[in-house]
């Protein structure tokens, strides 16, 4: 009796061990049942690239301008076999940076097989307009005032200059700190002529060109049209500011 317990003490042993080696083999069949069923899987960088030309495309700049981060993948199933397509759509209509949702249509030759969500933070990098110095409400931007940075504008205002020309000649509405990224609303047009000042009025055709003094009436941007009065009949015109010491009639 004493002999039976080691006996059956082996013999589950090999029977367990039978039954491990069994299983093994039907894991690995259905593995290649699988795998002979002709399926494919859609790698994640795939989506990735697919996520940053998107964004490339929507914002119009390239791939050195826009960072990814966190990005994740929902509901990359495997697809069958055939030529994928992909067709991506911005879930909502927010702005495209910071945390971006799309969603990428996956077809095999030409159906729609699934639907892949595809998240990320996207940070994006432009040439911005900056101050090279403190400036004070009211003062004239020059070009000596400014510098362009590249400088990551996820996070900043919508309104940000990128272009120093849509700067350049504005007025300050308050003090502004040296390195501040300029955003529009910091800026207003500054009036080429005042109310009072002295112009002369230019009147021109193809073979004539008359001019008379004239007294500015209200304040004027440049390319505008203001109210001007003829010094010499006193007569009321309007006429457009061509710089602070002339301005033009159009016939």
């Amino acid at each position: 009796m004493r002999k039976a317990v080691p006996i059956m003490i082996l013999l589950t042993c090999l029977f367990g061990i039978c039954l491990s080696v069994g299983a093994t083999e039907v894991d690995e069949n259905r593995t290649r049942a699988i795998a002979s069923r002709g399926y494919q899987s859609i790698p994640e960088a795939t989506f990735h690239e697919i996520f940053v030309e998107y964004l490339c495309d929507q914002l119009g700049k390239d791939k050195s301008d826009i960072m990814v981060s966190r990005f994740k993948v929902i509901g990359n199933s495997p697809l069958p076999q055939g030529e994928i397509r992909f067709q991506v759509f911005q879930k909502d209509k927010r702005r495209i940076a910071g945390f971006v949702r799309l969603v990428a249509l996956c077809s095999v030759n030409g159906m729609v097989k699934s639907q892949v969500r595809l998240s990320g933070w996207v940070d994006i990098f432009e040439s911005v307009v900056c101050t090279g110095r403190n400036l004070k409400k009211g003062e004239i931007i020059e070009k000596d005032d400014l510098y362009v940075a590249r400088r990551n504008i996820t996070r900043l205002s919508p309104e940000i200059v990128t272009d120093m020309s849509k700067a350049l000649g504005f007025m300050t509405r308050h003090d502004i700190k040296e390195d501040t990224c300029l955003k529009e609303w910091m800026l207003e047009r500054c009036p080429v002529v005042t109310k009072g000042d002295m112009v002369t009025i230019v009147a021109e055709s193809d073979d004539l060109r008359v001019t008379v003094s004239g007294r500015v009436l209200e304040k004027g941007y440049l390319g505008e049209l203001i109210k001007i009065q003829n010094v010499m009949s006193r007569k009321k015109i309007y006429a457009r500011v061509v710089n602070s010491s002339t301005v033009m009639v159009d016939f």
